[in-house]
């Protein structure tokens, strides 16, 4: 009697937890399927609980020309998340002995400017002074070799004295593969191969090659008014190391599955055990990517996304909603009301504004458009306007005399502010 007692027990919490995880994956498919319907996003979505994979689904195109839809098995660019994949190869490679953090940049690269006061922890913690980026855009559409990026870094102003300071660099983490490479006699593509892709089984993740035939590569996208639109051209080999890995959501799990549960050893899983939360991101000219493990929740996704869309951070935020049991935000499909302006009128609105963390931005004209940066404002009402690569509404904020003083920039869950220099 207690084992039939037991077993329709059993049967009823299966049929709960398939009923629950039945009731996920349909809110998942209710707040995505309309920004992939208006064109806002397209990628892969990878859910789980507790491991256990709940949602993995494709969506948009990778082709949009040719009419080819995003599969789960479609490559799209990851962008800063291959940042944490050097992370684990230089954890790995000191684990080995075969480099040390204290180890300066001038014992593997003899003559790389301040190399003997640039340290492969200043490198790894963004703490070396080298800038974020060091060519003008142009110079990012052709193919380097490793040993090129050095030689185009070499060439670049020193942004601090290293260690003094931090300042998020791509450019220190082109060095850092580089070096990665002359300490272990391997490129850096052999290195994902040995340290990230092959532990983790991640049978879908290439290191990006221009020259090279990739199957089921993604193609990268911008959104405005129209829809999707190509994004400038990139050779992401100016990213080695820093955002030249193309991948799966599937793979990207895998990938923090991997470092949450030891796969690449203690050293690196030992700073998910402080707080039981892993959490990367990474965005770049037409694509983006996330993963975040909760292991206080017991849920874990990766969104890789080839339109660089603000509707991917409004997304993801409701996947964490979804999965911690609060109702997700309705959805903000966003259809802004477009108001003429002349480029006359536009003009109004041109100069240098900076917030208080120090970064910065120059608004500019160009093809009859207002341009913050390289992000293209819409105009919808006076004085304020859309932006879809954030998904924010962005207000000039004028003093009592009709000056502009500064612009209120507001994402979804998220406000800045940005000082009128």
């Amino acid at each position: 009697m207690r084992n039939t007692a037991a077993f329709i027990a059993g049967l009823l919490l299966s049929a709960s937890t398939a009923a629950a995880q039945s009731n996920v994956v349909q809110q998942l498919d209710t707040y995505i399927t309309p920004f992939a319907n208006a064109g806002h996003f397209s990628g892969e979505v990878y859910v789980a609980r507790n491991g256990q994979t709940l949602y993995n689904k494709a969506f948009g195109y990778a082709n949009a020309e040719l009419g080819v839809r995003n599969a789960v098995d479609t490559r799209i660019g990851i962008a800063s998340i291959t940042k944490m994949m050097t992370d684990v190869i230089v954890t790995n490679l000191a684990v080995e002995k075969k480099i040390s953090f204290a180890d300066h940049v001038s014992k593997f690269i003899p003559d790389f400017p301040n190399g003997d006061r640039i340290t492969v922890d200043m490198l790894y913690r963004h703490r070396s002074g080298i800038p974020h980026r060091v060519m003008p855009p142009e110079m990012e559409t052709v193919p380097y070799t490793s040993e090129e990026m050095i030689e185009k870094i070499k060439l670049a102003k020193l942004a601090f004295e290293p260690g003094t300071r931090r300042l998020y660099s791509s450019a220190g983490y082109t060095v850092l593969a580089r070096v990665l490479e002359l300490a272990s006699g391997k490129s850096y593509s052999e290195l994902l191969d040995q340290y990230v892709f092959k532990p983790a089984g991640m049978k879908n993740s290439v290191q990006f090659d221009a020259g090279a035939i990739i199957a089921r590569r993604a193609n990268d996208y911008l959104v405005d008014e129209h829809g999707i639109f190509n994004a400038p051209a990139k050779d992401y080999s100016f990213l080695v190391g820093a955002g030249s890995v193309l991948s799966t959501a599937a793979d990207v799990h895998a990938f923090a599955m991997a470092i949450t549960n030891g796969a690449y050893g203690d050293s690196v899983r030992a700073s998910y055990l402080a707080n039981k939360r892993l959490v990367g991101t990474g965005s770049t000219n037409g694509h983006s990517a996330e993963l975040r493990v909760d292991g206080t929740s017991g849920y874990s996704y990766a969104v890789v996304s080839n339109v660089n869309s603000g509707a991917n951070a409004v997304i993801i935020q409701a996947i964490r909603d979804i999965m911690e049991g609060r109702q997700p935000a309705a959805i903000p499909v966003a259809k802004p009301v477009i108001v003429a302006r002349t480029p006359a009128d536009l003009a109004q609105y041109l100069g240098d504004y900076e917030h208080e963390s120090g970064s910065g931005f120059t608004t500019m004209v160009k093809n009859g458009s207002l341009f913050a940066g390289d992000n293209r404002l819409i105009p919808t009402g006076k004085d304020c306007f859309f932006d879809f690569k954030y998904y924010g509404n962005v207000c000039f904020i004028r003093d009592g005399k009709g000056a502009i003083t500064h612009i209120d920039w507001a994402s979804p869950g998220n406000t800045s502010k940005w000082i009128r220099k």
